[in-house]
């Protein structure tokens, strides 16, 4: 019975690792900084798997939940500021998914507006799950989705037009 968790486990590992690191890399926006995080979510996962109820949450939302809560946890021990890729870098990462100027207004957001939406629109995690990986409530994770949408428009040039309506300055796709 061990074998064959200790064996599902590493199958899981496997099959969502890249997902794992696509995602941190859209978090961190750096790199180096995703796989060092990429390892220690792994590593946690090993460590307590005995913990992770397949009945409360998927695999990939559980390790997504450790992920986030290491990245965070790390950014609160240094108190620094993150250092971001240069545009050609960030552009080379993020390729089509993410449009230079998405990826600069997703900067402004604070994080606890930028992690939803990426959750939201770049992977479809449902409000519920997005809820249970970052600790809140749906109605939090609805409320900060929404702030965040109206600063994302605002730094992407998108204004109220004549008639109250708004309207895009750029075809920014959000």
């Amino acid at each position: 019975m061990i074998r064959d968790r200790t064996e599902q486990l590493s199958e899981w590992l496997h099959e969502n690792y890249s997902f794992l690191y696509a995602y941190l890399v859209k978090l961190t926006l750096h790199p180096a900084e995703a796989e060092d995080l990429a390892q220690d979510t792994v590593l946690r996962c090993i460590e307590r798997f005995s913990q992770y109820r397949p009945e409360k949450a998927s695999f990939s939302t559980w390790m997504i939940q450790i992920a986030t809560n290491l990245w965070l946890d790390k950014k609160r021990r240094k108190k620094r500021e993150q250092t971001y890729l240069n545009k050609q870098q960030l552009e080379w990462h993020l390729g089509d998914e993410l449009g230079i100027e998405v990826a600069d207004a997703l900067r402004t957001l604070k994080d606890h507006h930028r992690i939803p939406v990426i959750l939201k629109y770049t992977y479809g995690y449902s409000y519920e799950e997005i809820a249970h990986i970052c600790g809140v409530s749906i109605g939090t994770i609805k409320s900060r989705l929404h702030h965040a949408m109206a600063n994302l428009r605002k730094e992407l040039g998108e204004d109220e037009g004549q008639n109250g309506r708004k309207t895009d300055q750029r075809s920014s796709g959000i």
